[in-house]
């Protein structure tokens, strides 16, 4: 058995320390057979054969009310990695460690509610903006507990939607269709992110996390980017080999590059007007990209 789900039951069994924002995950989880089945809503091409549920809603019990601790406060080692976000002088970590346990973190950062999430089985660490309703109230967001095309997916408290990570995509149920905006975010070690950003808060759980230390990406990870309805996608090493990478997507010019102060990978894009902006770079498994991408090319560098 997989020991995050051993985990998942003893927190279920010894309390979680932070509590959904309802009595009941029921209220907001739907039911396989009203979200996928045959009067359920899913997105163009959702295939019913690519999705598995493996556990219960929750069972891997996402961070609903986040806490975090200064960085001098902080105990972890300069070799663990983190996924560093800075929004508008907010800067905060999100250890790898405790990520790969819980999975998900809903958290505000400055004035933005954003969804955290990591997927240990594609490698894949993103920060997605959540939705506010008229009131401003922020969607929350759960863990689904199924994977789609071998990835996790989560549950929104709105509307009991599934969401695939990885696209960032209600895949089955009212939102079906609805994508999230992808976040620029950084995955790094403790030491680089907190030299870049001596001020960083950093997550803490009362629960111990097991370390994810030095286990950086390697031969079998890619770094894509997504414009439109365009991906493409690069060997890690080689976008983490200090060389600029210059493409074209579409209409966009693309830079990639090897962030020397945080250790990250970073992209711009630039339109046809001349305008730059900062691009979100995804990490993952090369099959794992593929997967939800299979008409990418993986480039390769001269």
């Amino acid at each position: 058995m997989d020991w995050r789900i051993v985990i998942a039951l003893l927190l279920l069994a010894c309390g979680a320390p932070e509590a959904p924002p309802a009595d009941s995950v029921g209220e907001f989880a739907g039911a396989y057979d009203e979200i996928i089945g045959p009067d359920g809503r899913a997105a163009p091409g959702f295939s019913d054969a690519d999705y598995v549920q493996l556990l219960r809603p929750d069972d891997i019990p996402p961070i609903y009310a986040p806490e975090f601790v200064a960085s001098w406060e902080a105990s972890l080692p300069n070799d663990e990695l983190v996924i560093g976000l800075s929004i508008d002088g907010d800067a905060r970590a999100y250890p790898a460690g405790i990520l790969y346990t819980r999975e998900m973190v809903n958290d505000m950062v400055g004035d933005a509610p954003v969804l955290v999430s990591w997927c240990p089985r594609c490698y894949t660490a993103l920060v997605h903006q959540r939705p506010v309703d008229e009131t401003g109230t922020p969607l929350v967001f759960g863990n689904q507990g199924a994977l789609y095309l071998g990835a996790m997916t989560w549950y929104d408290h709105g509307s009991g939607s599934v969401w695939s990570q990885p696209l960032g995509m209600a895949i089955a149920g009212p939102s079906s269709g609805r994508t999230l905006p992808l976040l620029p975010s950084q995955l790094t070690t403790w030491q680089e992110w907190r030299a870049a950003h001596p001020d960083t808060l950093a997550l803490v759980v009362i629960e111990p996390a097991p370390p994810f230390r030095g286990r950086r990406p390697g031969a079998e990870h890619v770094v894509g980017v997504v414009v439109g309805e365009t991906a493409a996608a690069w060997p890690y090493e080689r976008a983490a080999s200090g060389k600029v990478i210059q493409a074209s997507l579409g209409d966009s010019a693309i830079t990639l590059w090897l962030d020397d102060a945080t250790g990250g990978i970073r992209a711009t894009t630039t339109d046809v007007n001349g305008n730059r902006s900062e691009l979100p770079t995804i990490l993952a498994y090369r099959q794992a990209w593929l997967n939800f991408y299979p008409d990418s090319v993986i480039e390769i560098p001269n």
